[in-house]
């Protein structure tokens, strides 16, 4: 049995789009309804159908279809799963922040992803949404799904070991950037730590767990607003046309093929 032609196109390009709206964590909150998600997607397919280069699309069986639907799975879950890093990195840094404060055992509930979250955990990630539609992030990642197509075609295959070797490196240069968007609290902390440190071998009276936590938490938030501009400029580099998360991306359509 042979699919019709532009149907199987369609569905293979909507395939991809959707996977990856599904998996980018930006696109796939609980806030934003599934109806919505699924209309975009396929508004978008349909203005990208025309653009791409079909000509020598043949008529497919069911088999080959699957087999394309899977691969377009794929494509889109790695591409999101870029994305799925970016953000988690800053909530990983919200975390790293969270515990020396002495918020690591304290959460909120998240309604957009169902989950609890630690405080400033959740105030990065939505510092971070916010800078992310700010510079355009968002319609940059557009652009990267339709260059995907270009990069790896319908009928294209994916180059594994360079995917994977992409995403390895763009972990490890994220836990950097975790670990330095979060270093002045743990460092002012860690200070902190020791001078208690040296007040209670010099006073043993005084309980210094009484006034410690008091003291950690105002210092700590008084880094944390402090440093804002930092953290902007941080996440703005993460995001932007010209960042880490663009070049990876980029990275990851050079391991395609036809």
């Amino acid at each position: 049995m042979l699919i019709p032609e532009l149907a199987a196109q369609f569905a293979l390009v909507l395939i991809r789009i959707t996977t990856f709206f599904v998996v980018s964590p930006i696109f796939s909150r609980r806030n934003i309804p599934s109806l919505t998600t699924i209309g975009f997607s396929t508004l978008l397919s349909l203005i990208l159908l025309p653009t791409l280069d079909l000509s020598a699309f043949p008529n497919l069986s069911v088999g080959t279809l699957l087999v394309l639907a899977l691969h377009e799975i794929a494509v889109g879950l790695l591409l999101g799963l870029l994305v799925l890093l970016a953000f988690g990195i800053v909530q990983f840094a919200g975390q790293l922040t969270d515990v020396p404060i002495g918020f690591g055992m304290a959460s909120v509930f998240d309604p957009a992803t169902g989950s609890q979250m630690p405080v400033f955990s959740q105030f990065y990630f939505i510092l971070a949404v916010l800078l992310f539609f700010g510079i355009d992030g968002h319609l940059w990642l557009i652009q990267a799904l339709a260059e995907s197509y270009e990069a790896i075609p319908l009928l294209g295959f994916l180059d594994m070991e360079i995917a994977y070797n992409t995403v390895v490196a763009l972990a490890q240069d994220l836990f950097t950037i975790g670990m330095k968007l979060s270093l002045p609290v743990i460092a002012t902390i860690l200070l902190i730590d020791i001078g208690l440190g040296i007040v209670v071998r010099a006073v043993p009276q005084i309980n210094v767990f009484v006034i410690g936590f008091p003291i950690k938490i105002f210092v700590g938030m008084l880094i944390i607003a402090l440093a804002v501009p930092a953290y902007v400029a941080g996440v703005s580099r993460l995001f932007a046309y010209d960042g880490l998360l663009m070049s990876y991306l980029r990275a990851i359509l050079s391991a395609g093929g036809a």
